[in-house]
């Protein structure tokens, strides 16, 4: 009964993806990204999903996508240092059930002003999508990867658009 609940609570989430506030003008003048692929937490042993496999995939699909890959002297040196985060949750569910969450998020330094002229240094989220769900196989999950790295472009290239024209 709770996975039948919790199921139809996830299906609702399954389809799209969640939708934050941020400002299209966060995205403009980015002229690359970072990657990082965090580890991912996979508790299941019947669905596996490689992380180098993702990895090598996540980078393709950016070429295709026309996104700049900065290397990590380049993130160091460019306003910000930019990079983007692929995190990756699953858990087994039932039977061939597994719920997934799959997060792609842009983070930049930012620096945060304190009384007395000290200055914090973090790494802010600026852009995030994230996409909840049940999956029985693992190409799913990089069905949806692609479709978060597919939103990410969109966006990009559209806060961009009138600086190339």
């Amino acid at each position: 009964m709770k996975f039948v609940a919790l199921a139809s609570l996830l299906a609702l989430f399954a389809v799209s993806e969640t939708r934050a506030d941020y400002s299209e003008t966060l995205l403009k003048g980015l002229q690359g990204v970072g990657l990082k692929i965090r580890p991912m937490s996979i508790r299941s042993d019947a669905f596996v999903l490689d992380e180098t496999a993702l990895e090598e995939h996540v980078l393709q699909k950016l070429e295709e996508l026309h996104l700049r890959l900065l290397t990590e002297e380049e993130v160091a040196v460019m306003p910000g240092q930019p990079f983007l985060e692929v995190v990756i949750n699953i858990a087994h569910a039932q039977g061939p059930s597994h719920i997934y969450s799959v997060s792609l998020e842009l983070r930049e330094m930012a620096e945060l002003e304190r009384p007395k002229d000290s200055i914090v240094t973090i790494a802010a989220s600026t852009w995030k999508r994230e996409s909840l769900g049940i999956a029985n196989r693992p190409e799913a999950i990089i069905v949806i990867v692609d479709r978060l790295l597919h939103l990410f472009s969109d966006e990009l290239h559209k806060a961009n658009v009138s600086e190339s024209q």
